[in-house]
């Protein structure tokens, strides 16, 4: 269903890096509060295809030295997320969940680049068996994502363990960044939010904005999709930056 508008839906538009980049298909968009003084951290969108990828970077408000990535796009993703990982001295990599498209480059980069993955425990046996535990569609729209899924979730994987496994309610200051995981099961059983200085949340798939805004349209267990909805709409005003699609403001859908 799509959302009623509302004034808080006039975000700028994210813009997209020109040149070769944009034509490969793998461009990076500005942060909606980028250019605003009182922003600690920039959050830009990396497109892989149909699939995003999450820069969490300081502003010139917080110098960092180094960035955070939030999910790791497909295996065949690898060779231009390492030279961006590389340019941004990305020092931690977070996976919302285990599916293949989000996670799918997770190991070749912590092998390449010596850095640690953080991820939800639960979601361990998805990252060598993605179709270990079965996916529903939510609405026609949630049965024919499931359709086209299908194919990518029947490949194997790339099993291996990550250094940090998350249950909810870690924080990765020790890293420099004020980012907050927030348990978000449903879609997945190990499903995780990322809450980046309390004005910005990567979803992953508990929330999505294609092919208009609305939550988890797959899951494992709707109920929990359902309360995991209800918690992110309980954090109030937050920039929502999901797995796929555009940035969009929390309550949007």
């Amino acid at each position: 269903m799509k959302p009623k508008p509302n004034q808080e839906q006039n975000i700028p538009s994210v813009v997209q890096d020109g040149g070769a980049a944009a034509a490969s298909g793998f461009s990076m968009g500005k942060s909606l509060f980028a250019d605003k003084p009182e922003s600690l951290y920039q959050v830009k969108r990396i497109r892989c295809g149909n699939v995003n990828c999450w820069l969490v970077s300081g502003s010139k408000a917080l110098p960092i030295n180094g960035s955070v990535l939030v999910d790791t796009g497909r295996k065949e993703d690898f060779p231009r997320l390492e030279q961006l990982c590389r340019e941004n001295r990305v020092k931690l990599i977070l996976l919302t969940h285990g599916h293949p498209d989000h996670a799918g480059s997770a190991a070749l980069l912590r092998q390449s680049l010596h850095i640690p993955v953080a991820m939800g425990k639960a979601d361990l046996p998805l990252l060598g068996h993605p179709a270990a535990r079965p996916l529903y569609g939510r609405g026609l729209m949630g049965k024919a994502l499931l359709a086209m899924s299908r194919k990518s979730l029947s490949q194997p994987g790339t099993d291996f363990t990550p250094e940090l496994l998350l249950e909810g309610g870690e924080d990765f200051y020790r890293y420099g960044f004020s980012i907050r995981v927030l348990a978000l099961p449903g879609h997945t059983a190990g499903s995780m939010g990322y809450e980046i200085n309390h004005r910005y949340l990567c979803t992953g798939d508990a929330v999505m904005n294609l092919p208009w805004p609305a939550p988890a349209l797959l899951f494992e267990k709707e109920e929990q999709a359902a309360a995991s909805t209800a918690k992110i709409a309980g954090l109030g005003k937050r920039i929502l930056c999901p797995g796929h699609g555009s940035q969009l403001w929390n309550r949007q859908w």
